[in-house]
């Protein structure tokens, strides 16, 4: 079956399964690791005919951490770059978030 989700230059020795296009994942975490549980299908033909392959790979953390780190390299992409808080929302989270904003609302409920 050769659709736009095979690769282009994929070669199948003989024997093996051709390649199968990623669709989705989602993750259960374990005890100790990671079933991350894939979705592919063989095909467009297949995709559109809901004909999905599901797989479990089941992995230790650090694999896992390994696995993105080498996606994230070979994508030549990066995470975002989270932002610092500010002085007034730690302020903020000391004393308890918010409270002028209840005070207005007994305010409001008084008059």
């Amino acid at each position: 079956m050769n659709d736009e989700l095979q690769p282009s230059g994929a070669k199948q020795k003989s024997g093996e399964l051709p390649p199968i296009a990623l669709i989705g994942w989602t993750h259960r975490e374990l005890p100790n690791g990671i079933d991350l549980r894939i979705e592919c299908a063989r095909s467009r033909i297949a995709l559109e005919n809901d004909v999905i392959e599901h797989r479990d790979i089941v992995m230790t953390r650090n694999q896992a951490l390994l696995l993105a780190r080498y996606l994230l390299k070979v994508t030549g992409q990066s995470l975002p770059i989270e932002a610092k808080p500010t002085l007034w929302s730690k302020v903020k989270s000391v004393w308890g978030g918010s409270g002028g904003h209840d005070r207005r609302a007994s305010r409001n409920l008084a008059s």
